[in-house]
C-alpha cells in the first residue's frame, strides 16, 4: 500500500514564519519575484536556525519548461514575471541572447532600444581586433540580408595592405562629409601620415596645395614655381595643346615675357612670325639660377650655366657686397662656379635668380647662322653665317680660316656661306654679294670716280679725275693667266708686254724673269700657241723678238684679281690698254702706207 508523505502547505502569500531543521513547506499559487506574491509557488526548507529558505517550486521549474537551446518565442504563463532560464543545447548554443540593449541573434549583433548605439569599448589599452583577411562590411540591404556594398579589411594574403573597397565596382564609394578646408597636410578633414596610391581618376573641386614637398605627375615634378622633369623623362617636357597626342597641331599661348636659359633653342615650324620690328641678338644682360645654397660671407656661387659669362662681368643681387654689385674674378666651367669680388652679406637660396651684366669684350661674332644641303646625304650639309664680324679684330693672323685683322679696327658686316662656328667665333671663306647696287653713306662717296680697293681690301672711289689718278692702291679686275715655257733662258722685266702677232694674243709679265725659261703672263687676251714667235715690248717702249714657246699652260681664266695703281707703275691692265692703243695706231699707219 502506497504511503503519502505530507509537508506543510499554505495557499497564502507569505512564507512560513519558521521551520524546523530539515522541515519542508510549500506555498501555492502563482508567484512573482518581489512584492506580496514573491513567495507563492515555492518550496521552502528549514535550516538549523529555523530559517525558511526557498529551494524549489514551480516558480522556478516553469522557467525551464522549453526545448534546450531555444529562447526565441518561448513564454512562461505559469510565472507572472514571464522569466526564462537559458538552457544550452548539446552544441552549447542558444538561439537568442539579449544583454541590456544588445541582442545576439544568429549572425546579427544589434541594439534593441530605438536609435540605440552599439559601443565597443575594450578595457584599458585593449584593442578591437579584426583578424587578417576579414572584411568589415557595410550595406547589404535591410538587416544585412543582401550582399554588402563596401568593406574594410587588412588583406594579409594578397596585398598586405589595409583595403577599403567593394566586390561591386559600381559601389563602395567613400565620402568624407567633414567640410573642413585644408591649408596644410594636417588640418584638413582627412589627413594621411603616409603615402596615397590612386589607381583611377582624381577629381578635386578645390585647390591642390602641396606643402613641404612637390607634386609629381608621371615624369613631371611641380615644386613652388618650378615645373621640372624626373628621371626617365629623357630631360624632355612636352606641352601638347592637341588631344590626339604629341601632334604638331593646336596653339600654346604664353602670357607675359618668355625667358629661355638653355644653350640651344630649336624651332621646327615652317613659318615664324615676330611682331617686334627689331630683333636683338647677343644681349649684354642675362639671368642665371643658383643651384646650391650660398652661405653668408662666401665669394663663390654655383649657377645653372656659365656659358657666355666672362671674367670682369658684373653680378647683381641684393646679398652681394658693395650694394648688391660685384665682379666675376674666376670661372670654373666644370663645376659651373663663379668666383666674385668681396663676399655675400647674407645667404642666397637655391632657385634664386641672379643677373649677369656682360661688361667685357669677348670678341665673339653676332648675327644669324643657317644650315643647308649642297647635295644628297649628310656629308653635304653646310652652315652659313651673316652678321657682325667682331672676332677678327682680335685675330692676329690673316689668311685662310680666319678673317684677319682690320687695319682700321672696325667691325664689319660679313657673309660666310661655308662657315665654321666655334664658341660664337665664325671662320671661313667669305662669300659673294649679289645686289642691284651699292650706296655709300652720305659724305663717304665721290661722284664720277673710279671704284678701287685700298691695301686693307676696303672699296673706295676716286673723285672725278681730270687726269690719271695716282693715289689708288688696288683695283679688282678679271684676269687670265698663262705660263709660257721657252726653249731657252730669257730675261724679262715685270710689266713687259709679250705678244704673238700671228694669233693676236698678248699678256703682261707678272713677275720678273731672270735667265729662266718660265714666263708667267697675266691680263692675257687671245690664245698663244707653240708655233709662232713672240715679241717683247719693254716698259721704255723698246721691242725684241723672242722664239716660239715650247709649251703654253693656262693657270686660270678671268679670275677676279686685285691689281695695283690705276696710273703707270705696275698696273697691268693700264699697260695692256696702252699696248693695244700703240698696236692699233701702228697697224693703221702701216695699212695706210701699203695702200
Amino acid at each position: 500500500m502506497a504511503s503519502i508523505i505530507r509537508i506543510k502547505r499554505s495557499s497564502g502569500t507569505a512564507k512560513p514564519a519558521s521551520l524546523n531543521w530539515g522541515e519542508l513547506a510549500y506555498v501555492t499559487g502563482i508567484g512573482s519575484f518581489g512584492g506580496t506574491n514573491q513567495y507563492k509557488d515555492r518550496v521552502f526548507l528549514g535550516d538549523d536556525g529555523s530559517n525558511c529558505n526557498p529551494v524549489a517550486g514551480h516558480f522556478y521549474t516553469s522557467m525551464m519548461e522549453h526545448t534546450a537551446g531555444t529562447l526565441a518565442g518561448v513564454t512562461n504563463t505559469r510565472n507572472s514575471d514571464g522569466g526564462i532560464v537559458a538552457i544550452l543545447d548539446s552544441d552549447r548554443k542558444i538561439d537568442l541572447w539579449n544583454v541590456d540593449n544588445l541582442r545576439l541573434d544568429g549572425n546579427q549583433f544589434s541594439s534593441t532600444n530605438t536609435d540605440g548605439d552599439i559601443i565597443v569599448n575594450p578595457n584599458g589599452s585593449g584593442d578591437v581586433v579584426i583578424p587578417d583577411d576579414t572584411k568589415l562590411s557595410f550595406g547589404g540591404g535591410v538587416n544585412g540580408t543582401a550582399d554588402p556594398d563596401a568593406f574594410i579589411r587588412y588583406d594579409e594574403t594578397g596585398q598586405d595592405k589595409l583595403e577599403i573597397g567593394s566586390d561591386d565596382d559600381t559601389k563602395g564609394r567613400v565620402v568624407f562629409t567633414n567640410a573642413t578646408q585644408a591649408t596644410t597636410n594636417t588640418d584638413g578633414s582627412v589627413s594621411f601620415a603616409g603615402g596615397i596610391g590612386v589607381a583611377k581618376n582624381v577629381v578635386v573641386g578645390g585647390d591642390i596645395i602641396v606643402s613641404g614637398g612637390n607634386a609629381k605627375f608621371g615624369n613631371i615634378r611641380i615644386e613652388n614655381n618650378i615645373i621640372a622633369s624626373l628621371a626617365g623623362a629623357d630631360n624632355t617636357i612636352f606641352i601638347d595643346p592637341y588631344p590626339d597626342g604629341l601632334s604638331n597641331e593646336g596653339n600654346v599661348i604664353i602670357k607675359g615675357n618668355l625667358q629661355v636659359d638653355g644653350t640651344t633653342t630649336t624651332v621646327n615650324s615652317t613659318q615664324s612670325t615676330v611682331n617686334d620690328p627689331i630683333l636683338t641678338v647677343g644681349d649684354v644682360t642675362s639671368n642665371r639660377t643658383v643651384m646650391v645654397t650660398v652661405q653668408s660671407g662666401v665669394s663663390t656661387v654655383i649657377v645653372d650655366q656659365v656659358t657666355g659669362i666672362a671674367v670682369n662681368d658684373t653680378l647683381l643681387h641684393a646679398n652681394f657686397s658693395a650694394s648688391g654689385i660685384t665682379t666675376v674674378t674666376a670661372i670654373n666651367s666644370g663645376a659651373k662656379m663663379l668666383t666674385f669680388q668681396g663676399t655675400t652679406t647674407a645667404g642666397i637660396s637655391t632657385q634664386t635668380s641672379i643677373t649677369v651684366v656682360h661688361a667685357t669684350d669677348t670678341n665673339t661674332d653676332r648675327g644669324l647662322s643657317f644650315k643647308y644641303n649642297t647635295g644628297i646625304g649628310t656629308a653635304n650639309t653646310s652652315e652659313g653665317f651673316f652678321g657682325l664680324d667682331d672676332s677678327s679684330i682680335a685675330s692676329s693672323t690673316a689668311g685662310t680660316g680666319n678673317h684677319g685683322t682690320h687695319g682700321d679696327n672696325s667691325r664689319r658686316w660679313t657673309y660666310v656661306p661655308d662657315a665654321t662656328i666655334s664658341a660664337s667665333v665664325v671662320t671661313g671663306t667669305k662669300g659673294f654679294l649679289d645686289v642691284k647696287g651699292i650706296y655709300y653713306q652720305s659724305g663717304n662717296f665721290s661722284s664720277g670716280g673710279v671704284v678701287w680697293f685700298d691695301s686693307e681690301g676696303l672699296q673706295r672711289s676716286t673723285n672725278a679725275p681730270a687726269s690719271p689718278t695716282i693715289t689708288s692702291k688696288q683695283v679688282l679686275t678679271a684676269v687670265t693667266k698663262v705660263v709660257l715655257t721657252m726653249p731657252g733662258n730669257v730675261t724679262l722685266a715685270q710689266g713687259d708686254i709679250v705678244k704673238q702677232a700671228s694669233t693676236n694674243a698678248f699678256g703682261v709679265v707678272e713677275s720678273a724673269v731672270n735667265a729662266a725659261t718660265s714666263v708667267p703672263l697675266v691680263g692675257v687676251e687671245g690664245t698663244f700657241n707653240n708655233s709662232n714667235t713672240l715679241i717683247r715690248e719693254g716698259q721704255s717702249g723698246g721691242t725684241a723678238n723672242l722664239a716660239a714657246p715650247s709649251s703654253v699652260a693656262t693657270t686660270y681664266v678671268n679670275k677676279p684679281h686685285w691689281t695695283s695703281t690705276l696710273d703707270g707703275g705696275t698696273f697691268w691692265c693700264n699697260k695692256t690698254v696702252k699696248w693695244m692703243l700703240t698696236y692699233l695706231l701702228t697697224y693703221i699707219i702701216l695699212d695706210y702706207q701699203q695702200h
